[in-house]
């Protein structure tokens, strides 16, 4: 086990980041860049929430200087979750992923945080990478609001949904 403290990234801290750029005030409208980053801190609040919790989930949240809690947080690629996420939120589900479905099924907190990684990570690759578009701050409060939401979600989530989700992101079902 490694003797360093772990430097973990925090949601809230991003979104804080955020906000301030939101609240600049004295110069008229906000700068394009500080809308972009904008949404890159809405999205990555939220997918490091979600790295968080599934290597919690794995491992264990008291042994988070252990390298194998390092090595689930770095097992999920920014494709692989929105590619459960987006089949999580398809009206029918795929036998694969469907076969790990809890009980009561994976209801509408999953699906509202499946949404949001899509809607999000959307919008961080057209604000990082596409120069003609421009981005307002109403919709750069709205994507921060919405990252907060899903992380909240996440938190509040029953423990066999947010079991089979997290695992879903860990394992991919063959």
């Amino acid at each position: 086990m490694s003797s360093t403290n772990l430097a973990l990234i925090n949601s809230e801290h991003l979104f804080s980041q955020a906000d301030a750029l939101l609240l600049q005030t004295g110069r008229g409208s906000l700068r394009q860049a500080d809308l972009r980053r904008t949404f890159s801190n809405a999205y990555y609040g939220l997918f490091h929430a979600i790295l968080t919790a599934a290597a919690d989930e794995a491992v264990g949240r008291t042994r988070r200087n252990d390298p194998l809690w390092t090595l689930a947080y770095r097992s999920i690629s920014h494709q692989r979750l929105k590619t459960v996420c987006n089949d999580l939120q398809a009206a029918t589900l795929k036998p694969k992923i469907r076969r790990y479905e809890p009980p009561g099924g994976f209801g509408g907190h999953i699906v509202t945080i499946a949404g949001a990684v899509s809607e999000l990570q959307d919008r961080r690759h057209a604000a990082g990478y596409d120069p003609s578009q421009s981005f307002l701050q109403t919709d750069a409060r709205a994507a921060l609001q919405t990252a907060r939401s899903a992380v909240h979600r996440l938190a509040h989530l029953e423990a066999d949904q947010r079991r089979a989700f997290l695992y879903l992101l860990l394992f991919e079902p063959r």
